[in-house]
């Protein structure tokens, strides 16, 4: 069974590019404008991850984080979804996401398809070692 990514991106082209790449990989995506959008997609769909961009208008990526995080409280998960955060820049990546629980991030600068063994590692998908002699 296709494991799934929530894919969070304002930017159509960005989201339609990312999503390409993710299932050209065997990946399932389910994408979203915006965080209001991707919230209410987590209410009524199942996604093994999330990908999200920061900078979103509506609901902003680190809102959105902390509302996934915080529904997550409120229901007794005990095993919360990995999210890794998009940002074109590095420095506004650390910044705003200190204190929120992610897995990783991804400048958006790089190649997408140096993004998919860490997304599959955080998905159970390849194993430490393999991951590892991706980098």
């Amino acid at each position: 069974m296709k494991r799934t990514i929530l894919v969070v991106e304002d930017e159509r082209l960005s989201r339609t590019i990312i999503v390409a790449t993710l299932e050209s990989h065997g990946l399932k995506c389910i994408p979203a404008e915006n965080g209001q959008q991707a919230l209410e997609l987590l209410t009524i769909r199942h996604c093994d991850l999330i990908l999200t961009d920061l900078s979103m208008p509506i609901v902003d990526g680190i809102e959105f984080i902390k509302i996934v995080r915080k529904r997550e409280k409120l229901t007794g998960k005990n095993n919360p979804i990995p999210i890794v955060v998009l940002s074109a820049e590095k420095s506004e990546i650390i910044n705003g996401t200190r204190e929120l629980d992610i897995s990783g991030y991804f400048v958006k600068s790089i190649s997408i398809d140096k993004l998919v063994p860490k997304l599959k590692y955080l998905l159970g998908e390849i194993v430490w070692e393999n991951y590892c002699s991706k980098h």
